[in-house]
């Protein structure tokens, strides 16, 4: 499989499909503007550039000040007492923050995950974030760990039962690891004998793979 998860791959080589099935960046930039509004008389949308410029940056305040992904809606809660936006202006005002940083070069980058808003340093930096000592066993997953979780993730809601009929052998403490973990949680019970807990995953599943929801997991071949 070329730049696709299956279930066997190891973490690295979800995180590398994931990445390099995103469009590629375009070599040139120009300053971006807000669709139609620069177009339209102040008076039309109340929103000047002085307004403009202040959300922006009581945006990048909340991205710099939050460890977790900001949902859209909670930017949107703190922004409103500013200026109420139509929701589309108040995206249009984060996609180009996102085309700001990309065309400054800067060393981290806005990414929409989870879902939510956070600011990530960009993937080339991460070699020298190495030597600040940070514990990377929590974020490296076995590679039982990583078949079980790629089970669940295409195949949720399913059981533990279900899952070790694919596998063949038992995954009662790979699911238990997985919880602990976050990763994964029960979504239900199975109507059926011995009604069966159904797994699935969760937010903290889409955080670790830098993804939105489920639907940018990369397709399987047929």
């Amino acid at each position: 499989m070329s730049k696709e998860i299956n279930l066997i791959e190891s973490e690295i080589e979800i995180e590398v499909a994931v990445e390099t099935s995103a469009p590629a960046k375009a070599a040139s930039y120009s300053q971006p503007s807000l669709p139609g509004l620069d177009h339209l008389p102040e008076s039309q949308t109340g929103l000047t550039r002085e307004i403009r410029f202040h959300i922006k940056r009581v945006i990048e305040a909340l991205l710099f000040a939050s460890i977790e992904p900001i949902p859209f809606q909670k930017i949107r809660d703190i922004t409103d007492p500013i200026y109420a936006l139509q929701p589309k202006i108040l995206r249009a005002i984060l996609q180009e923050l996102q085309e700001e940083y990309y065309a400054q070069q800067r060393a981290f980058q806005l990414d929409e995950i989870a879902p939510g808003y956070i600011l990530r340093t960009c993937e080339k930096y991460g070699k020298y974030l190495e030597h600040l000592g940070r514990n990377k066993r929590t974020e490296k997953l076995s590679h039982a760990s990583t078949e079980v979780l790629a089970i669940i993730a295409y195949r949720q809601p399913i059981t533990r039962p279900q899952i070790e009929a694919i596998r063949g052998v038992d995954s009662s403490g790979i699911i238990a690891n997985l919880l602990e973990r976050q990763l994964i949680q029960p979504v239900g019970k199975l109507e059926a004998a011995g009604r069966p807990t159904l797994y699935g995953i969760t937010k903290e599943f889409l955080k670790h793979y830098g993804l939105r929801d489920v639907k940018e997991l990369p397709a399987l071949d047929k």
